[in-house]
């Protein structure tokens, strides 16, 4: 139609938008430039009224230039810690029906190294869907089974050590957002989430923690939750140099029940929030980048009696991508209500290295704790040290020497050094 300039370049920015928001596409550029082609300019003096005394508009032609999204179809994974292994794969299907949607498939075990013995197991399914006419709103749905093998983890009691399963369906509406000043892109979804869960195994039932006891068998939890994202991060390959991520999770429980139709009281339910953010700053040259890294949660009751929290609700802190110089979940009360953790490190590129080598030396300070109640806490554990870092998308490599700087009863320290590598293959 006819259109003013103004015009035409503000729905070209609705256009680009939606392309981008089908997420197929990495950059859309339109370009808008004179259309020479004699079929238009004839076009224009049959249909524009000369009773106007206008000149003729410009005969244009808009030009779309699509750069499609790099992605993996099939990505096979193998991890490596002095802790545990891991495998695991992932298969996507993009676009498959035409409706720009998106199937992934995803399974993962760990297991400890040279012992068979296998810690988890897990299935996911997820698929979004764009909306056609507005497609910054994507349908999601997520499904998924985890298997876990809690026997001989230092952070239950050998009582309480057993088994677990859990099954989980999540449904959702996620929206995005494109700011053409900062470029930020933030991600908005809401949903309703349905767990079952079931412990099982116990050595010795009649004595495992009255806190455990109660989830043995059937447990099924629904939940409406809300997450907020926000990243602005810019990087040399892997490594953020500047900007900052935020991440907000609230999950607000609507009804819990146990085996056998017990349902929870209301006034038994909780709310449950955990918040995440880091930010990044770089000097001479990128040579440089300081960054902090800070999270916390908690887990409040929305009735007038105490909640009733399953285990594998509550938080865990402590391990080398957790809280580094502590065992794995053994910082404070082993599965708290609460928790905090703050993390500021320096990292530097080594010398003579190229502006985007994989390689950073760092420098890092860690601290936190996971409590049990409100007040304001009396002591925290911590711990510093050096890590050498090598970040690619096939490999990535932590080698840390961690120092705890505290001796508390509670925590489980891991002085020395700790080692994790992950390959993928694509």
């Amino acid at each position: 139609p006819l259109q003013n300039i103004d015009n035409a370049m503000i729905n070209f920015s609705e256009i680009k938008k939606k392309l981008f928001f089908t997420g197929l596409f990495q950059d859309v550029k339109i370009t808008l430039d004179n259309d020479v082609s004699g079929a238009s300019f004839d076009f224009l003096k049959e249909n524009v009224s000369k009773e106007y005394g206008v000149e003729l508009p410009l005969p244009t032609v808009a030009k779309i230039d699509l750069i499609p999204a790099l992605y993996n179809k099939l990505c096979l994974t193998s991890g490596t810690s002095d802790m545990l292994s891991s495998m695991g794969g992932r298969i996507s299907f993009i676009n498959a029906l035409g409706k720009a949607e998106t199937l992934i498939l995803q399974s993962d075990i760990n297991y400890v190294p040279f012992s068979g013995k296998l810690n988890e197991k897990s299935l996911d399914g997820k698929f979004l869907l764009p909306l056609q006419k507005n497609p910054s709103i994507k349908a999601v749905i997520d499904v998924n089974y985890a298997g876990i093998d809690l026997f001989k983890q230092p952070f239950l009691a050998a009582v309480d050590q057993h088994k677990q399963q859990q099954y989980s369906f999540n449904i959702g509406v996620q929206k995005n957002w494109l700011c053409n000043k900062t470029g930020n892109a933030p991600i908005l979804f809401n949903g309703v989430s349905t767990v079952i869960r079931n412990l099982y195994g116990f050595n010795d039932i009649a004595n495992v923690s009255e806190s455990i006891k109660q989830f043995n068998g059937s447990f099924i939890k629904s939940s409406f939750v809300s997450q907020i994202t926000n990243d602005t991060r810019k990087f040399v390959g892997l490594f953020p140099i500047s900007g900052s991520r935020f991440n907000l999770v609230n999950e607000y429980v609507l009804t819990q029940a146990f085996s056998k139709n017990k349902t929870v009281p209301q006034e038994n339910n909780f709310d449950k929030a955990c918040l995440s953010y880091e930010h990044h700053n770089s000097y001479l040259n990128n040579r440089i980048t300081s960054s902090l890294d800070f999270s916390c949660g908690a887990i409040i009751p929305t009735g007038s009696k105490a909640a009733i929290v399953h285990t594998m609700d509550r938080f865990y802190l402590g391990g080398l991508k957790s809280l580094k110089g502590f065992e794995l979940n053994t910082v404070g009360s082993s599965g708290g209500n609460f928790f905090y953790r703050l993390g500021i490190t320096s990292s530097y590129r080594l010398p003579n290295a190229t502006a985007n080598s994989p390689l950073r030396f760092q420098v890092f300070f860690n601290a936190g704790d996971s409590l049990n109640k409100r007040e304001l806490p009396q002591s925290f554990a911590a711990a510093t040290g050096f890590s050498v870092v090598y970040k690619t998308a096939l490999a990535n490599m932590d080698l840390t020497y961690a120092l705890p700087l505290t001796e508390r009863e509670q925590d489980v320290a891991k002085p020395g050094f700790s080692f994790g590598v992950e390959l993928s293959f694509f």
